[in-house]
Order: structure tokens, then C-alpha cells, then sequence
């Protein structure tokens, strides 16, 4: 009888592990992309940034706007005073050959700077994250290669390699990105990015996973970079969806208002 019980067992643990490998890198990115089935949504957010014995600490006000396939965000920076009302929109294109948009906006020159090309590898407000950090990524502006099942901290996970189309590579600071994904949430809990000599530059993790309006949701955010030997926390809080965002708060010409 236990004999019996012991085959049922790996059999249904060898059913499981032959259905996971099904997916390739591609079909784990798919499920990433989908696990957001909001329409826009909201997020107070709170940047530490530390760099030795430094800490510089921000808060920003995030918005973003799905347009059919294609979506935008708004970053706002609420405090201190010397960063206040700087902003940072993004428009990104499911389309991967079309160039996505940037722009940032400082109120104390009255000035909007679109960022392009080689400027998205620029810092993001002298934090870990780079301004190609900030905007939504399209599935297809990678190659998705499924690399192993593994665990991460007692969770299953996916672990798969995304190397950036050539039409994205050039304005990358990224050769490819490692991800070990969730297998229940779909959220990547810890993200590898590395050089074209294969060497590591960075690592985000992700935690404090919450369902919020029916959504899995990373409200806790870790980039480091070990070479610096810095580290950016991010915490979301009050995370809200389907607010109904006006169209006109995503246009370039309402950062001066």
C-alpha cells in the first residue's frame, strides 16, 4: 500500500515538473506581462538611496495609463524641495522596432528635456536604477530563453535569460538580464542584469507580494550594485488600480502645468 502511494506521488511530481518545462523563456514572459489586467493605476512611492555612509531619501507619485497594447507613465517627485515637481514620462510601444519615448521635466529651469538614445542608461535621479529601468517593457523587445526550474528562498521559480533585440541592445546598458520568476505570482523576485563580458552590474529584488484590486502586486523593491557597492530601496504604498487616469495627465504638454 505505501509502495503504491510512494509511485502515485512521483508520478504526479514528475507530471508537474514535465508540465513546467513546457514553457519556453517566451511563454514565462507572456504570463509576467499579464499578470496587470488593470486599465491605469496609481502608487505613492518612497526612494532610499545609499551609498556609503550617504542617504538620500525621495518621495514620488507614480501614475500609469495603458493606450490599447501600448502604455504611459508619470513620475512625479514630491520631496524634497530641491527635486520637487521634477517629472519623468514615459511613453512605451508594444511595437519593438518603434523607439520608446521619454521625457523629463525640471521646474526650476521651466525646462522639458526629452531623454533618447544613450541617455536612458543615464542614472535615474543619482539612484541604482537606470532611466531604462523606469519604463514598462514590451515582451518582445527581448529574446526570452528558458534557462532551469529552481527555487528562490523556498519558492518555485523560472529562471530565464532576456537578451534585448538588436533594435533595443544599442541604447542598453544590458547584454542580457537573468530572472527567477514565480511560479504562482508571475512576478520576478530577483532580476540579474549583466555586461557584454558577462559580468554582473546589478540585481533587483523583489518582495512584500500583496493582491491588490485582484492584482499580484511587488511592493518592495532592492536594487544593488555590488561594484558601487550601493543600493536603492523603492516601497510602494497606497498601490490603487483602475482609477479612471484623464488622458490629457500623459501629454508632454502638461508637465509645465
Amino acid at each position: 500500500m505505501h509502495i503504491r502511494i510512494l509511485i502515485c506521488i512521483s508520478t504526479l511530481l514528475l507530471t508537474h515538473i514535465a508540465n513546467a518545462t513546457q514553457l519556453s523563456g517566451r511563454e514565462v514572459a507572456l504570463k509576467m506581462d499579464a499578470i496587470d489586467t488593470s486599465s491605469d493605476g496609481t502608487r505613492d512611492a518612497t526612494m532610499v538611496i545609499q551609498r556609503g555612509n550617504q542617504q538620500l531619501v525621495r518621495k514620488l507619485a507614480i501614475l500609469n495609463k495603458k493606450f490599447g497594447e501600448d502604455e504611459r507613465s508619470l513620475i512625479r517627485f514630491v520631496a524634497p524641495a530641491d527635486v520637487r515637481d521634477t517629472q519623468y514620462l514615459s511613453w512605451t510601444y508594444e511595437d519593438p522596432q518603434q523607439e520608446d519615448d521619454m521625457w523629463v521635466f525640471f521646474p526650476s529651469d521651466n525646462l522639458v528635456r526629452r531623454i533618447s538614445g544613450g541617455g536612458k542608461k543615464g542614472s535615474f535621479m543619482r539612484s541604482d536604477f537606470a532611466n531604462e529601468d523606469i519604463e514598462n517593457r514590451a515582451v518582445d523587445d527581448d529574446v526570452h530563453t528558458f534557462v532551469e526550474l529552481s527555487k528562490l528562498n523556498t519558492r518555485d521559480v523560472y529562471v530565464i535569460e532576456s537578451k534585448p533585440i538588436a533594435a533595443k541592445a544599442k541604447d542598453s546598458n544590458y547584454h542580457h538580464r537573468r530572472s527567477w520568476v514565480d511560479q504562482e505570482y508571475w512576478i520576478p523576485l530577483q532580476i540579474e542584469y549583466y555586461d557584454t563580458r558577462g559580468r554582473l552590474i546589478k540585481r533587483l529584488s523583489q518582495g512584500d507580494i500583496q493582491h491588490i484590486d485582484g492584482i499580484w502586486t511587488a511592493t518592495k523593491l532592492v536594487m544593488e550594485t555590488p561594484r558601487r557597492k550601493s543600493k536603492t530601496l523603492m516601497q510602494y504604498d497606497n498601490v490603487r488600480f483602475n482609477v479612471g487616469h484623464a488622458t490629457s495627465r500623459f501629454e508632454q504638454s502638461a508637465l509645465k502645468r
